[in-house]
């Protein structure tokens, strides 16, 4: 058997009820809620589209997964306790745009409680709150350390290791500016048009982007003057948001 293996939509939504069964046998009365996230849940899945779908248990702080391979068909289910939810909805973090979405765009499919409903509500009242601590705690913990590397990796590390670090750097940014937004990306896929397109940005972000996605790399010294900018570009920002960055001396 080659793989990947192709399947068509129906087979996907039998293996689908096949989980939810699986789920009722395994947690009976415990368990709360399922739903489907990703591509099946838009109906945008395609030949080569796995499964991802959620899970809601009774009790507190249990994370678990549910994910195998079945007759080439790769699914995976997140298995999560509503304070775990709630706490991946409000925590605000780097991974929260990537996070948060899921549960928002959730398509239930056994949800008598109505849960999902509350989550998009909670996610409403999330993001009316003051996202200035957050932004500052990811500027200095992630984005101003990459910038910070990926300088230094021009100045002495080899062109393999500065596209590498640019790569990184780029996805870092990616969950800053979603952050910003106070924005949740959908597909892996779309993340970096969608982040480029984002109301509140910086022009050296996107060119940044341009230049990690494009065939012809810039050199290292363009990229260099390209992230010098937008750590320029970003202060300027948290400077007018009043987001002191620095410490006081």
């Amino acid at each position: 058997m080659n793989y990947p293996i192709p399947h068509t939509h129906d087979e996907r939504v039998k293996l689908v009820e096949d989980l939810v069964i699986r789920l009722q046998d395994r947690y009976k009365d415990d368990l709360l809620a399922v739903a489907l996230f990703g591509s099946m849940s838009r109906d945008e899945d395609k030949d080569y589209s796995d499964i991802d779908m959620i899970a809601v248990v009774k009790g507190e702080k249990i994370v678990n997964e549910l994910a195998g391979i079945q007759n080439g068909l790769n699914y995976g289910v997140d298995i999560f306790s509503q304070d775990i939810v709630a706490s991946k909805i409000t925590s605000i973090s780097m991974r929260w745009p990537m996070l948060v979405g899921k549960f928002v765009t959730a398509r239930p499919l056994k949800d008598e409680l109505r849960l999902f409903d509350i989550y998009k509500q909670l996610y409403e009242e999330t993001v009316q709150k003051d996202y200035k601590t957050h932004i500052r705690q990811i500027f200095v913990e992630e984005i101003y350390e990459e910038c910070n590397k990926f300088i230094n990796t021009t100045h002495f590390g080899s062109r393999e290791q500065v596209l590498y670090i640019a790569n990184q750097l780029f996805t870092k940014m990616i969950s800053f500016v979603g952050v910003i937004n106070k924005s949740y990306y959908l597909s892996s896929v779309s993340f970096p048009d969608k982040a480029m397109s984002l109301p509140i940005n910086f022009p050296s972000f996107k060119i940044l982007g341009e230049s990690v996605t494009s065939e012809s790399r810039p050199s290292s010294q363009e990229l260099q003057s390209t992230v010098q900018n937008m750590l320029n570009e970003i202060v300027q920002y948290l400077l007018r948001q009043g987001i002191e960055f620095e410490d006081q001396a």
